[in-house]
Parts: C-alpha cells; sequence; structure tokens
C-alpha cells in the first residue's frame, strides 16, 4: 500500500506522474521518444474515414508534448491543435511547425494549459490521446474525465483515438528494482542530463504507483543540479477505456493489440489502441 491517500490528497499534489518542463529534458525526450508506428496506423484510420479528396481534418492533441504524432499530421495538410503542460515540450512542437513553411505554420495552434482543466474547444474532427498519455494520470477519476472532455470536444461523428499498453496486472511487485533511468543523454552544448525513477510502492485497490522521479543536471564544467520530486501514476486497463467510451457517448469501432494494427486479443495483446466515434445528438 501506498502510505496516506492515495487518490484523495496525493493525487491533487501529482497530478502527472512527471514534470518536463526543462529545454534540456525536452530535448532528450526527442531523442529517447522517436516511435512512428503509431501515427502510420492513425493515418491509415484517417484514410479509410475519410478519402484524400475531403477536407483537412481538425485535429486536437491533448498531452501533445513535443509534437510528435502531431507534427507528421500537420505536415499532411490537416489542421492541428495542441495542448501542453511544459512550455519547454511545446516549444520544440512550435519549432517544429514553424520549419514546415508559414502555410503549414498558420494551421497550427498551440496552448500551454492544464489538460484536466477542461477549455479544449469544440467541432474537433479527431480527438487523439496517445502515446500512454492516461498512464501519466495518478487515478480514474481523472483518466475518465479525459474521456468525457475528449467527447465535448468532438464534433458529432468525430473520432477518438485511445492508445495505451493494457495493463494486466504485475505492478503489485516491484517493476524498478533499482531506480530506473528514463532518460538520458547530452546536449548539443554538453549539458548533461538523466531522469530516474524508484518504485516506492502500489495500491492495488486504487491502482495507484508512486514513485520518487530525480533529474540530474551536469554542466561541462562539473556543475550539478538536482531535483527529486514524488509522482503517481495509474495503469490502463482496455475494460477501464471501454467502460468510459460508453458511459460517455462513443461508440467503440475497432480495437487494436498493438500499432501494427493487429486485432486486439484480450488477455494476449500488449496494447488497446480505441477508434471510437462520437455518436450523433451525444
Amino acid at each position: 500500500m501506498i502510505a496516506g491517500d492515495a487518490t484523495g490528497a496525493a493525487a491533487e499534489r501529482w497530478p502527472y506522474a512527471a514534470d518536463y518542463d526543462d529545454p534540456l529534458l525536452a530535448y532528450l525526450y526527442d531523442l529517447c521518444e522517436s516511435e512512428v508506428e503509431d501515427v502510420a496506423l492513425l493515418r491509415r484510420l484517417i484514410a479509410r474515414w475519410r478519402p484524400a479528396e475531403d477536407a483537412p481534418l481538425r485535429i486536437l492533441e491533448p498531452f501533445c508534448g513535443t509534437g510528435r504524432i502531431l507534427i507528421p499530421l500537420l505536415a499532411d495538410g490537416h489542421k492541428v491543435a495542441g495542448i501542453e503542460l511544459a512550455p519547454a515540450m511545446l516549444a520544440r512542437a512550435i519549432a517544429k511547425a514553424s520549419a514546415l513553411g508559414e502555410e503549414a505554420r498558420r494551421r497550427a495552434e498551440w496552448r500551454v494549459g492544464d489538460v484536466l482543466q477542461g477549455g479544449w474547444g469544440s467541432g474537433y474532427d479527431l480527438v487523439i490521446l496517445g502515446g500512454n498519455c492516461l498512464y501519466e494520470l495518478p487515478d480514474a477519476r481523472a483518466q475518465e474525465r479525459c474521456i468525457a472532455l475528449a467527447a465535448e470536444a468532438l464534433a458529432p461523428g468525430g473520432r477518438l483515438v485511445v492508445d495505451n499498453d493494457d495493463y494486466r496486472g504485475g505492478w503489485e511487485s516491484d517493476p524498478y528494482p533499482t531506480s530506473r533511468v528514463t532518460m538520458e543523454g547530452t546536449d548539443p552544448a554538453g549539458v548533461y542530463g538523466r531522469a530516474t525513477a524508484t518504485w516506492l510502492g502500489f495500491d492495488e485497490a486504487t491502482r495507484a504507483l508512486a514513485i520518487r522521479r530525480e533529474w540530474l543536471v551536469r554542466t561541462p564544467e562539473g556543475a550539478e543540479i538536482r531535483r527529486e520530486y514524488l509522482a503517481q501514476k495509474r495503469p490502463v486497463s482496455a475494460g477501464d477505456v471501454r467502460r468510459w467510451l460508453a458511459a460517455h457517448g462513443l461508440r467503440v469501432l475497432a480495437v487494436y493489440g498493438d500499432r501494427k494494427g493487429a486485432p486486439h486479443a484480450p488477455g494476449r495483446s500488449p496494447r488497446a489502441i480505441f477508434w471510437a466515434e462520437k455518436t450523433h445528438g451525444s
């Protein structure tokens, strides 16, 4: 058990499992997060749904990070909007959009903000909850709120993608036998950074994992800065997402078990990627 109230005051203190607002950490994030299969799957889903001659989609991605998913869709000609809590992460997304040229830059909208506070906007054709973003949240209440806000942001008939690992247990035993390095590297100026996570405990009733995060920065001259804080995150199952979608007027059209697009096999697939539709009038 996690000491104290895992999903009450603790969740208020730790709304996210990591703090990414550091230019060096954002740089390392871009180096570490280079997945492309989920973007390829999104492109296939869009192509099957909307022929190429249709008008560009209005696409929203909360938790957009440095734009790994949105920038390729912007390059495809769509209108994109991203919400990100960390200004350092969003700055990299904005720079990537600008590199595509003035016309593409005008099709992109970027906003620094806490997605849990709402204000996502409305009338979007597609909302993306990708990259295990729900795993960054401390409890089921916050995770379901993201589904509810996505439903509000979609136009009738719009689509939602929810892409997470499909949790099937195991976090009750220590998944980090020692401090686990989550990101590490050196930027072009020679500044070294290392992010680590240490398992502190798991509450089986609420499925909440408590973690100690540590961030080390070392300059070329050898000066060091260290930051440490507590975080909490909750793994998500396919059953969770299916219930939340149904509760908020979203019809499941397909569920994939990996980013190559294989059908989801309950109890066996590593991921649960939902492709859902906002029913008309909901």
